[in-house]
């Protein structure tokens, strides 16, 4: 006769129960344990009350809206270089519209930045072309100059003594080309100088700064600190900064005051932000464009898509508050969130 079984008592609701896990090897030999398992389903998170298919709400908070995200018809075909004359004109009537409204408009930067990295203003690239940095400051300089306002020009100097001064290959020879550019009819407007607590002149209204940028063992942060304070509440436009720390074996730019440095630099404000997405180390292919209009805009994130003909940049993202990082920029190009 089979042995009598006891009936199970009952249980109570959400009570774990108990489960008997035997754990058998290849050869038949195993082990009994007791688990405690919850009911299935239990651990499930509940249900968002949103329609299959639709984004996250917080995915759908920075998505465009049609009609009051208009996307910037991006020129395309950005890898064949020299760029046609129409692709720089973009560049520089994008640019030179958000710094001038960044200084001019009712509450107006006094220190700010503009980033424009597209092949030929890309310094780490090998298609870098100084004169299409100059173009773009002519315009800015000259659209300030329109209404009689005295530009000063600046671009650094040497830094160093003796036999260990040096110069940013980038910068090499831009200080004789800027006396030798045809300013048009703000000629009368625009000055040319260095970048130091002396250069500073009383009539002078606006002042832009070429690519400053620091190199083995000198720093160019105290030469702008020095402008700074003899420019006063004047605005200040630098144009592609590269200011981060560069190791040396003097002690310069070392961990010690890298936290003060930092907070110098992102005191400036931004007025004008584009850039190429690439995977680095590589510049091809391109996989989108980050772009920042100014101030009362949206920072906007492009993908591309297409190839020659058919290429185009598509508005996929606007961030209202701030630059998005590298991990969201990433998430949205390689089709890890759902748009």
């Amino acid at each position: 006769a089979l042995p009598a079984v006891a009936a199970p008592r009952a249980r109570r609701a959400g009570a774990p129960t108990r489960h008997r896990v035997v754990a058998r090897s290849f050869f038949g030999f195993g082990s009994k344990r007791e688990v405690d398992t919850k009911d299935a389903g239990a651990g499930r998170p509940a249900p968002s009350g949103r329609a299959p298919g639709l984004p996250k709400p917080d995915q759908a908070r920075d998505m465009p809206v049609d009609g009051v995200d208009v996307p910037a018809d991006i020129p395309t075909l950005l890898n064949n270089t020299p760029h046609e004359r129409s692709t720089r004109r973009w560049f520089y009537r994008d640019c030179s519209d958000a710094v001038v409204a960044a200084v001019t408009g009712p509450d107006p930067m006094t220190r700010c930045t503009a980033k424009i990295e597209f092949p030929e203003l890309n310094v780490d690239g090998d298609v870098y072309r100084i004169g299409t940095l100059l173009e773009l400051v002519r315009e800015i300089a000259t659209r300030l100059a329109a209404d009689g306002k005295k530009v000063r020009v600046c671009v650094q100097g040497s830094m160093g003594q003796g036999v260990f001064q040096a110069l940013p290959l980038a910068l090499s020879g831009v200080a004789r080309i800027l006396d030798l550019m045809d300013w048009g009819d703000a000629e009368e407007f625009i000055r040319r100088g260095s970048i130091g607590g002396d250069v500073p002149e009383e009539d002078d209204d606006y002042f832009i700064l070429i690519a400053p940028q620091n190199i083995v063992g000198y720093a160019v942060l105290p030469y702008i600190k020095e402008m700074e304070k003899a420019a006063g509440t004047r605005p200040m436009i630098m144009i592609n900064p590269k200011l981060e720390d560069i190791q040396s074996a003097g002690n310069v730019m070392s961990i010690r005051g890298r936290g003060e440095r930092r907070e110098y630099v992102d005191a400036w404000k931004t007025a004008y932000h584009f850039r190429l997405l690439y995977k680095k180390p590589y510049f091809f292919p391109i996989f989108g464009a980050l772009r920042y209009g100014g101030p009362g805009t949206k920072w906007e994130l492009y993908k591309r898509f297409g190839k020659m003909d058919t290429e185009e940049y598509r508005l996929m993202r606007v961030y209202e508050d701030g630059e998005p990082g590298s991990a969201e920029i990433t998430d949205v190009i390689l089709n890890r969130k759902k748009v």
